[in-house]
């Protein structure tokens, strides 16, 4: 049986429903080669283990251009837009149940998903909700310590990276986002 390992981050929420970002970064066997070379990565880069929101311009460009040349054909970094609503535990479970059947291999398969933030509470109904949704969830997992996991900080960045453009972020910082989406290195599900 594959699993399948999903880091979600979200940004948005301050904006009372006007516009909500998820995103997926998704990976499968090669989990821990991805955790190493993203860690390399963000060093290289100069963001460091910093939140998108923290990190300066020229570092925050320069780790999205590494991180686009290694995700390249892989089809893992994925987002949901989601405006006029504030039910965002919804919009997440929504993005997640997307994401996975946007990548998921034809052979079984179990879903191990990782949530930034997400409380004791509510990890049981993200996983009986994406059960509805013919998720097979093997896990369903809050990460409190953002700075300890590469894939979240992706996700914070991806989440952060896109709202910044959907709220009129132009530049280099746009033309990076179009191209990722012409290349399909960055899908919107």
């Amino acid at each position: 049986m594959k699993k399948i390992y999903c880091y979600v981050d979200e940004s948005g929420q301050d904006t009372k429903g006007d516009l909500f970002v998820v995103s997926v970064v998704l990976t499968q066997k090669e989990r821990d080669e991805f955790q190493k070379q993203l860690e390399k990565l963000e060093k290289n880069s100069g963001k460091g283990k910093l939140k998108w929101s923290r990190a300066k311009l020229e570092a925050k460009l320069t780790y999205l251009n590494l991180v686009l040349s290694f995700f390249k054909n892989k089809k893992g970094l994925l987002f949901s837009v989601f405006r006029d609503t504030t039910d965002y535990d919804l919009a997440t479970i929504m993005s997640i149940s997307k994401a996975i059947y946007f990548g998921k291999p034809k052979e079984r398969y179990k879903a191990l998903i990782y949530v930034d933030a997400l409380s004791k509470t509510k990890r049981m109904r993200y996983g009986s909700e994406l059960r509805k949704l013919g998720i097979h969830t093997g896990k369903v997992q809050g990460v409190t310590k953002e700075a300890n996991n590469p894939m979240i900080r992706l996700a914070d960045s991806i989440a952060g990276w896109t709202r910044d453009v959907l709220e009129g972020e132009k530049g280099e910082v746009k033309k990076l986002f179009d191209k990722a989406i012409k290349n399909k290195t960055l899908v919107q599900v």
